[in-house]
């Protein structure tokens, strides 16, 4: 079985690092201060969220969605290379 990435793969693990590297990883921070201090909804957590709905990087592994329906049609296979992206990272 080939496990390579597929040319969509490669290119959205290379959105995925880049939104954590210049979004997320700078708020670790101030994101733990809001938790330790009681703040819920952290402050930024809605922009962060709408940021990554405007870049397509959000509800991506929606194997199931039918045509219209927002989010990105991805294969276990697409997706679990985003989430190791995603939970590499320790708030």
């Amino acid at each position: 079985m080939d496990f390579a990435y597929s040319a969509r793969t490669e290119e959205l693990r290379a959105r995925v690092q880049n939104f954590m590297d210049e979004h997320i990883v700078p708020r670790i921070r101030q994101y733990n201060e809001e938790v330790q201090a009681g703040n819920y909804p952290v402050s930024f957590m809605a922009d962060l969220r709408e940021l990554a709905k405007s870049e397509g990087l959000w509800n991506m592994f929606l194997p199931h969605l039918k045509d219209g329906q927002p989010g990105t049609r991805l294969t276990n296979m697409e997706y679990a290379p985003l989430a190791e992206i995603m939970g590499d990272y320790k708030l």
